[in-house]
């Protein structure tokens, strides 16, 4: 992308930002359960968890954030990583923290991570999930969903 149309692309999102839809992906009621599988030792990565399959998301969109909820099997902190790509071929965009000491059962716990500055993703990719944290092997993780801005400019 040449220097014009990143330029066009910041004052779209940023100063004509009266025309942006947020929506959340994955779409449905349901959350994705970006868990670990069990195999991966503290602080290993997990293995990738789909989100969305190519061609779902709106070309061109932006990341602007996660909605991060409902821990199971364990209280933990760690990262979760939002990735692009197929499968096997992922390259992360963002690492999102995470720290959760109780149990969604408990306190009904729920996190909305906005960042400071949206990803833009372009292609309609697949986007995927993977985590490591704190603990030994186990299936802990949570549940969450993607918030991405599109119809920017339009």
């Amino acid at each position: 992308m040449s220097l014009p149309q990143e330029v066009s692309a910041s004052y779209q999102a940023l100063v004509e930002s009266g025309n942006i839809r947020y929506v959340t992906e994955p779409d449905a009621a349901a959350s994705i359960a970006a868990v670990s599988d069990g195999a991966a030792a503290a602080w290993a990565w997990s293995a990738y968890v789909e989100i969305v399959a190519a061609a779902v998301v709106t070309d061109p969109c932006w990341l602007a954030g996660v909605f991060l909820h409902l821990p199971v099997v364990e209280a933990f902190y760690g990262d979760f990583a939002i990735a692009t790509g197929a499968a096997g071929s992922e390259v992360d965009i963002a690492e999102v923290p995470f720290d959760e000491e109780l149990f969604a059962v408990v306190e009904g716990k729920a996190h909305m991570h906005a960042f400071p500055h949206p990803i833009k993703i372009t292609g309609s990719p697949r986007l995927a999930v993977r985590l490591r944290k704190n603990t030994a092997a186990s299936a802990a993780g949570c549940s969450l969903r993607l918030w991405l801005a599109e119809a920017i400019g339009t």
